[in-house]
Formats: C-alpha cells, sequence, structure tokens
C-alpha cells in the first residue's frame, strides 16, 4: 500500500469505506482501466472537438484571439457541465467504483480549461492558487475527482503538496464567503479561499494519463501550474461525499479550515435523501 500522499492504484478495487478511509488519510487513489471513465472522456473531447471546430482543441489558443477563446472554452465548460451523457457515465463510474449514486451527494462535472496564455483572463479559466476544497466547502468528508482528458506535463497539470496534508497553511478561509462571491457580481471577489502563504516544498505534480481517474481528500493542497507551450490543459473534475461517511462523521483532520457554513447547497443529495437532507 502506497504512503500518505504518494498515488496508489492497488485500492482501487476495494469496498467503499475502506477507500473513504484511505482518502482521508491522505492518500491519491488512481484508478485504470474502467470502461466508463474511457467513454467520459471520449464524450467530452468529442464536445471539445465540435465546439472548437478541430481534433486538437489544445492547441487551439495559437490560433484564437483571447475573446475568441474564452468564448469557446466558456460555452464548452456548459455544455459538458448540461450533457446527460457524461452524467450517465459518471453515474456508471461512481457505481463501478462502489460509491452508488443513491448514496451518495453528487456535486456538477465541471470541465477545467487552463490556457497556457497570459492574456486569456477569466476566473474560470485561471490556473488556480493553492487552496484546500474544504477552505471553501467546510465538508471534511468530501473527495475531489480529477481526470485528464489530454496528456499532461510536470509544467502543464495540477500540483499536490502532500506534506501540507497535516500541516497548517496559513489562508484566508475564515474571510471569504460564497454568498459574497455571488452578490459580488465582479472578478475583483476571489474564486476560493486561498494560502497566504508559500506552501511547503515540494509540490507533486499530478501526471496521470488520460482514462485514468484521481480521487483525493478535498483537504489535500492542490493548486494549479501552466507554461507558455501554446497548449491549453482541458480536464474534467467534480466532488462527492459518500453518506454514509456524512452519517458516520468520518472525514479528513481540519488543521487550518476556518470555514464557517458547510456548502451542502453546493450538492445534489442522494436520489433516496428527502428534501430536508440539503442544508
Amino acid at each position: 500500500m502506497a504512503g500518505p500522499g504518494k498515488p496508489c492504484t492497488t485500492l482501487a478495487r476495494a469496498a467503499p469505506k475502506r477507500l473513504s478511509e484511505a482518502l482521508f488519510d491522505g492518500r491519491l487513489l488512481v484508478f485504470e482501466d474502467l470502461p466508463p471513465v474511457r467513454r467520459l472522456a471520449e464524450r467530452a473531447r468529442a464536445i471539445l472537438a465540435g465546439v472548437f471546430a478541430t481534433d486538437d482543441p489544445c492547441t487551439a489558443e495559437d490560433r484564437l484571439s483571447a475573446p475568441a477563446f474564452r468564448r469557446l472554452a466558456l460555452r464548452a465548460r456548459k455544455v459538458i457541465g448540461e450533457d446527460e451523457t457524461i452524467e450517465r457515465h459518471w453515474h456508471d463510474t461512481l457505481s463501478t467504483i462502489g460509491y452508488l449514486p443513491a448514496d451518495t451527494w453528487l456535486d456538477r462535472i465541471r470541465l477545467r480549461a487552463v490556457p497556457s496564455r497570459d492574456d486569456i483572463d477569466h476566473q474560470r479559466l485561471q490556473v488556480l492558487p493553492p487552496h484546500r476544497d474544504t477552505w471553501g466547502s467546510g465538508i471534511a468528508a468530501q473527495v475531489n475527482w480529477w481526470l485528464p482528458l489530454y496528456p499532461l506535463s510536470d509544467t502543464r497539470t495540477m500540483l499536490l503538496w502532500p506534506a501540507a496534508f497535516r500541516h497548517p497553511v496559513a489562508n484566508d478561509s475564515a474571510d471569504w464567503s460564497f454568498d459574497a462571491f455571488r452578490r459580488g457580481g465582479s472578478a475583483d471577489y476571489p474564486l476560493l479561499p486561498v494560502a497566504r502563504e508559500s506552501p511547503p516544498a515540494p509540490a507533486l505534480p499530478v501526471s496521470i494519463a488520460p482514462g485514468q481517474l484521481l480521487a483525493f481528500s478535498a483537504a489535500h493542497l492542490h493548486g494549479g501550474v501552466s507554461d507558455g507551450s501554446g497548449v491549453t490543459r482541458f480536464g474534467i473534475d467534480t466532488r462527492t461525499v459518500w453518506d454514509p461517511d456524512r452519517r458516520a462523521g468520518r472525514g479528513a483532520p481540519n488543521v487550518d479550515c476556518a470555514a464557517g457554513t458547510e456548502m451542502w447547497r453546493w450538492y445534489s443529495p442522494p436520489q433516496g435523501a428527502g428534501a430536508g437532507e440539503r442544508q
């Protein structure tokens, strides 16, 4: 079994409770050769090819103006986020892993598009600074899922700081408010709470291949990195909470999160849950 913070594939066929326990201990789990993941990625790539009118959307930023790229990338985010086929493949993925959708809180499926150019400036298309998702959600049982759609490089990927999993990092989670973000309607309000100090070194570049799926605790410190290669990074990410974890009080350690509210309203409740479950 891999140590905390090291990618591990040997647990990929474990029971969901054991998967959760490993994730909340800081392990990074990589799932390989899952047919619904392959189908999801193929569908997402087909949508990108259609929106960008090219079989190589990763290099589309080289031929498009900044406004044109922003417009197409945001359109692709919307189409993928609303695509029922992708949603079905994701539900099949969770069922294959063992987190049945009927027992799982589900966040939206998002296209992550990170261009290498500095002039393509939009909150939803930026390289994310170091952060823990729990600083915003306040949910210790949250699991993050990350799927690259095209090959990565160490300078064009997601970064993780496993050494920070059990060590506090100064951050602004006490000051950040989702309601203020929504009310602001301005790029001036931060998209998410972030670290106020440099993360502990070293960072771990995520180097999984297209078709592989990474799961990690939302309490992991992570961010993005890009380069001037002219190649856009496209991937899929989403978040879940397995309801048995929530009910049992299982979750990752909270070493520095000052979020005042658990953001269950970001999630669709398990299919069997009543309306009162969403808080």
